[in-house]
């Protein structure tokens, strides 16, 4: 192998910056002793911080179709890697990992990009697919045919659900057929791995391929009793084979090892390779396939859907046990109260063997020691625990240096010694669990609580259900059950065991007291903690959950303050559903104290979506102004749900006294405005009429969905109506008619929305809408000054002009100012909400996806200088002796980065940006500015995707292209940093 080419190639596309691989870089032995394969031996490997890993291959002759064919088939079925450098002296071929194999040599139709004469192509291969253009999402964008839908997981998924249909349909009952699929798969893993070998199949069966063992009722029977005999355990127990399938449902199942068409009987290539799919990717297909439901995959409601259990991808749990289980010696033990099919036990096995061994050969006692001592799981699903124990034995020999000879590999049964199938709330009361779980000292202890637990609610009879098994003095969340489990999981730990589990984010974002309560108790109890917002990911990441997720981290970084809340968001990226994977940068992790959520909870929202900017801002707000609620008990209201017709059936309370109102519809209302010739109330009953009195004029309209954007829709009705309860509604005083429409234009406005972002229990995180305890919230001044203000004047006057038109984007930024007049903002303030609008857009997909467009040099850049130097001018303005000015590098609108850098003049000036002409690519630059500053930029960005690169009276700051890195509130906390890192240095 040419090392040298091998190493121009990843120095020239960043993953070999500075002379130096990057961290998550392997070279030559590290990277093909990294894997299991057949024939392919990587070269190098990159491996990012969600598990995605590129694969390069250096020969020196362009390989044949066929062997890169064989190669990528590897690579598929590892399931990790989307993509495949093939490498050559003249030319680099890029093939897509994710698409399935379909025939032998089919190599072309996965590739997805050549470069010719690398020398001269080197840097297109880097904009394309260099290190830098994968991690700030680039690539993605410029290879949409790489998508996570045609990976090995997703597509041996579908296979095993049509050939679970295909049984069914034949008469075999789900439960039947599920479990001999399963049984197919763990011996096909085996032969495969050649733990049973092509001989002993033909001495143990006549035959030497499990197909044609299928197809013979004898040879099938042998087959399995002898794999119940020799791995002993729970996945091929003795009944197993005195409940054999009819013939002809096992000649179904050979067909599908065989790649036969069942209508056609044509055969095609069988893609899988049971010996390079990772164990874990096993487990985790066969999770979802067990949690399936043939009669429910319509509407999505299998039983796992209706009990709140949602399947747990990988990244996630590499996410939570990346945190968790970080600095362990390997000794420690694991509990998981809700395990499910097994993902995170298998996960956490494969961990603490290797924690163990501490660098040594993995041996049999070792990993045997660690399945049968340290890792325990319970679950209601019998079939899950089944699935979970077969998950955890195909870990073991995965882990098994010589899973040789086969009879030596008899495994102890899991189920029932620590496999446990039973409530989690009272599983130390049942047979098997008292003698596992208790002692005379109490209940065992664990290390680590890992899982997933329900996010279900239940309604009354699930709420009584809780009832009776809640402990005294404990709060508990309303609705839902997640943080019973954990408080469950409380009384198997110790002061230091540490805490990884996945919940529903509502309790901690609630805005009812039993809610707040509830998540604090565990807070307090579980600190130092840390929680992840993954509420942006859910369409991909929980598809089937009807609420957002959060991760709660505990106790996992005994370095951290006793009090210490760390919120990290994930933010939603383009290639997020495709790659399943997660970007975090620096300004996506913020720290608060429990003292201040407790004092003000609407901070822990507000740290969850927005910046340190937003919940100093909210802070100020809130000390500084009433709530509306305040103002409205001193008018004598408040919001009012309005009107619900309902059910003929339901409609049972008198309504007679609201006919011949007008009637406010969903679609009826526009800003400012309710028309006047709105359909009549005509009901002589309704399910919820609600009082007469909420519906006297002079009343302030307020609709629950955001539909028409992050502004709330509000106005005034000047005459009785009745309003549905698509609309909350406030009664004012006819004297305070003036105030109702003062704050019809303080609701519509970008403060409000941006308030609502960061303070409301749903928008932001789940739903686009309002509850009445958000608009309650808001801050408000005193209204009849505010109505007597200049600034109050012309905000009434905008409304008035805009009861007659529809508002355009030029008055409601007019409306926008007059607001921050009334609550005297400054323009740092202005620059938070302004962005606050914009960051509410990101709620709905046409917003996302803006964000995430690569920033314009000479405009989003360029503001976010303008607003950097601001803050600076502010600082240096105290002494008047020096001005700072900046330097904005024009780089080409496809690079994968913007820089600028930020100059300190020893003497007083404007503070004026100039455009530098770019005539290099991107390493360049970045080599250049390396070089002066002394500083290794390529090494630096592969550990962090923001630098803010210091030297003598200069500050160059480096952020990926897309827009949400570069907005106004970016500036000011990068500028707050700046001053901060500057008078740190100025003391030290």
């Amino acid at each position: 192998m040419s090392a040298t080419t091998l190493e121009e190639v990843l120095a020239g596309t960043g993953y070999f910056p500075d002379g130096e691989p990057v961290a998550a870089l392997q070279l030559g032995a590290d990277a093909r002793n990294f894997r299991r394969g057949r024939v392919f031996m990587p070269d190098a490997l990159w491996r990012s911080p969600s598990s995605l890993t590129v694969y390069f291959k250096f020969e020196q002759s362009p390989p044949s179709d066929d062997l890169v064919s064989q190669w990528r088939r590897e690579v598929w079925n590892e399931g990790f890697a989307p993509l495949l450098w093939v490498i050559s002296p003249e030319r680099v071929d890029l093939y897509n990992g994710f698409s399935a194999p379909v025939e032998e040599g089919d190599a072309q139709r996965h590739l997805i990009r050549s470069f010719e004469n690398i020398d001269a192509s080197l840097c297109a291969l880097d904009a394309f697919a260099g290190r830098l253009a994968i991690e700030t999402g680039q690539f993605w964008a410029q290879a949409p045919t790489i998508n996570r839908k045609s990976s090995v997981d997703q597509k041996l998924l579908s296979d095993l659900l049509f050939l679970e249909r295909n049984l069914i349909a034949s008469n075999l009952a789900q439960g039947t057929a599920q479990a001999i699929i399963g049984r197919v798969i763990f011996t096909q893993y085996l032969i495969d791995r050649e733990i049973v070998s092509v001989p002993r199949l033909k001495k143990l069966c006549g035959h030497t391929s499990l197909p044609s063992i299928l197809r013979d009722p004898i040879a099938t029977g042998q087959l399995f009793s002898w794999l119940a005999h020799t791995f002993n355990g729970d996945m091929f127990p003795q009944s197993s084979v005195a409940t054999m399938p009819a013939q002809h449902h096992l000649v179904r199942v050979a067909e599908f090892l065989e790649a036969v068409d069942p209508e056609s009987g044509q055969r095609s290539l069988f893609p899988y390779q049971f010996d390079v799919i990772p164990v874990e990717l096993i487990s985790s297909i066969y999770e979802q396939f067990a949690h399936s439901d043939p009669s429910a995959r319509t509407s999505g409601a299998t039983d796992a859907v209706k009990n709140g259990v949602h399947y747990t991808r990988l990244s996630v749990v590499s996410l939570v046990l990346d945190e968790v289980m970080n600095g362990l010696t390997g000794r420690e033990t694991v509990l998981d109260l809700t395990c499910g099919s097994g993902v995170f036990l298998v996960e956490a096995l494969r961990r603490l063997v290797y924690l163990r061994a501490d660098g040594r050969p993995l041996t049999r006692t070792l990993i045997r020691s660690t399945l049968y001592k340290q890792v325990y799981g319970v679950d209601l699903s019998e079939a899950a625990v089944r699935v979970a124990a077969f998950s955890l034995y195909l870990a073991a020999l995965e882990l098994d240096p010589d899973p040789q000879p086969p009879l030596a590999l008899r495994f102890k049964p899991l189920i029932g010694r620590t496999l446990l199938i039973g409530d989690a709330r009272t599983v130390e009361q049942s047979e098997h669990g008292k003698p596992i779980l208790t002692s005379p000292a109490g209940l065992k202890q664990f290390d680590l609580i890992v899982g997933n637990p329900p996010w279900s609610f239940k309604g009354r009879i699930g709420t009584e259900a809780r009832r009776k098994t809640r402990k005294a003095n404990i709060p508990a969340q309303p609705r839902g059950e997640g943080l019973d489990f954990v408080v469950r999981a409380m009384e198997f730990s110790h002061e230091n065991t540490r805490f990884g589990v996945i919940l529903s984010a509502m309790p901690f974002f609630s805005r009812s007291g039993t809610g707040i309560a509830a998540a604090q108790h565990v807070m307090r109890a579980l600190a130092p903690i840390t929680l992840v917002n993954l509420s942006s990911l859910c369409e991909w990441l929980f598809a089937t959950a009807t609420m957002p997720a959060v991760v709660l981290l505990a106790r996992h970084r005994p370095e951290q303050r006793p009090d210490c809340v760390t919120v990290v968001q994930i933010p939603w990226t383009p290639s997020g559903s495709r790659t399943h994977s997660f970007e975090v940068a620096p300004s996506d992790v913020i720290q608060l104290s429990m003292r201040e959520i407790e004092a003000q909870p609407i901070k822990l929202k507000a740290a969850s979506v927005g910046r340190r900017r937003d919940i100093a801002l909210v802070d100020s707000l809130t000390s500084s102004y009433a709530n509306l609620g305040t103002q409205f008990a001193k008018l004598n209201t408040e919001m009012n749900v309005g009107l619900i017709r309902g059910l003929e059936v339901n409609q049972t309370r008198d309504a007679s006294r609201l006919k011949g109102l007008g009637l406010l519809q969903t679609q009826n209302i526009k800003p400012f405005h309710i028309p006047d010739d709105l359909p009549l109330f005509n009901l002589s009953k309704a399910e919820r009429p609600r009082s007469r009195d909420i519906y006297r004029a002079p009343i302030l309209i307020v609709k629950e969905t955001l539909s028409a954007g992050a502004r709330p829709l509000v106005a005034v009705a000047d005459r009785d109506l009745v309003f549905t309860n698509a609309y909350f509604g406030a009664r004012l005083p006819a004297a305070a008619r003036q105030s109702a429409h003062l704050l019809a234009t303080i609701l519509s406005s970008s403060f409000a929305a941006w308030f609502f972002l960061m303070a409301g229990s749903e928008f932001g995180i789940w739903k686009r809408r309002l509850l009445q305890n958000d608009i309650a919230l808001l801050p408000v001044p005193e209204l009849a000054p505010a109505c007597d203000s200049d600034a109050g004047k012309r905000l009434l006057k905008i409304e008035r002009t805009l009861q007659r038109r529809t508002a355009t984007l030029e008055d409601f930024t007019a409306l926008d100012e007059a607001v921050f007049e009334l609550y005297d903002l400054d323009e740092a303030d202005r620059v938070v909400i302004r962005d606050g609008l914009f960051r509410a857009s990101w709620q709905w997909r046409a917003g996302r996806e803006f964000s995430v467009c690569q920033a314009n040099v000479h405009e989003e850049v360029c503001r976010y200088t303008e607003v950097f130097l601001g803050v600076m001018d502010g600082w240096l303005s105290a002494r008047n002796e020096r001005h700072m000015r900046a330097e904005i590098f024009d780089l080409p609108s496809r690079s994968p980065l913007r820089v600028v850098r930020f100059v300190l003049e020893k003497r007083r000036g404007d503070a004026n940006i100039e455009f530098l002409p770019v005539f290099e690519e991107l390493g360049g630059v970045l080599a250049r500015i390396g070089e002066r500053m002394k500083v290794k930029i390529a090494t630096a960005l592969s550990a962090e995707r923001e630098l803010r690169v210091h030297g003598r009276d200069e500050v160059v700051i480096i952020k990926p292209a897309a827009r949400r890195y570069w907005m106004g509130i970016s500036a000011l906390e990068d500028a707050d940093a700046v001053v901060a890192e500057s008078i740190k240095g100025a003391r030290a």
